[in-house]
């Protein structure tokens, strides 16, 4: 079983992921370049405006319809949290989610177009090597039953350690994890999961994680800026275009 998809090459297949991928990724880019401009102008006419009074702004309430009042120097100050980091924060966790989503993908494919890989394990990562019979129960083909088991895997490994699923693709698929580019990789993941779970605020689990490339020291706030944006995605675009280009070579068209 080498091909999936209509016969679409398996190597074809991670190409458009991966032209996918860096189109999105570029289009998150170019929105903040533009919005960036826009957002100061934004932020500059409430610093200069004169009227002390509160303003009121629609916002959501199940039930009922709710206004919060906020007056211009406090608009201002909305404006300058996501110039100066928000609006980072935000797009950085959107970048690695299309990115984890372009992983899963391609280890999706290769493990479907070679079913043998699913007895491959790596340190962190449990590997269950039966088949559940509520599965073959409810699956009226074998294809399908094959279908569940791989979700299975995947979702159970999207819950591992970056780390440890690296270092599963790398077994699964022969991706050059030791490309200097993956330590960059593991740090920008380690910085989503402080953003989400710990407010910025950097942690002993952080320093664990992003080793030798973290940004700082326990209970300082990690730096959220235009020039780590930049380093998040030109980060990220070098990893997918590692692992289409890996894929390519691994497993060639037949």
């Amino acid at each position: 079983m080498g091909k999936h998809m209509g016969n679409i090459p398996l190597s074809k297949q991670v190409y458009s992921l991966h032209l996918a991928f860096v189109r999105k990724i570029n289009d998150v880019h170019i929105f903040v370049q533009q919005a960036i401009p826009l957002l100061n102008e934004a932020r500059d006419k409430y610093e200069a405006s004169k009227h002390e009074k509160d303003r009121r702004y629609y916002v959501p309430t199940i039930g009922r319809t709710k206004f919060a009042r906020r007056t211009d120097q406090e608009l201002k100050n909305i404006y300058e949290r996501f110039i100066e980091n928000e609006l980072y924060e935000n797009f950085i966790v959107t970048a690695v989610s299309l990115f984890e989503s372009l992983l899963f993908d391609v280890l999706r494919l290769v493990i479907y177009s070679y079913p043998q890989k699913l007895t491959l394990n790596v340190q962190g990562i449990q590997v269950d090597r039966t088949v559940p019979i509520e599965v073959l129960l409810q699956s009226n083909t074998l294809e399908s039953a094959l279908e569940e088991v791989i979700r299975k895997r995947i979702n159970s490994i999207s819950y591992a350690m970056p780390k440890a699923y690296l270092e599963y693709l790398n077994n699964v698929a022969g991706i050059t994890i030791s490309d200097p580019v993956f330590p960059d990789y593991i740090e920008i993941k380690a910085t989503r999961d402080v953003i989400i779970h710990n407010a910025r605020i950097i942690n002993e689990i952080y320093i664990q994680k992003a080793g030798d490339k973290s940004r700082g020291k326990i209970n300082e706030k990690l730096i959220m800026d235009l020039d780590y944006f930049n380093h998040c995605i030109a980060t990220l675009k070098r990893v997918s275009g590692i692992i289409q280009r890996d894929i390519k070579q691994n497993f060639p068209e037949k």
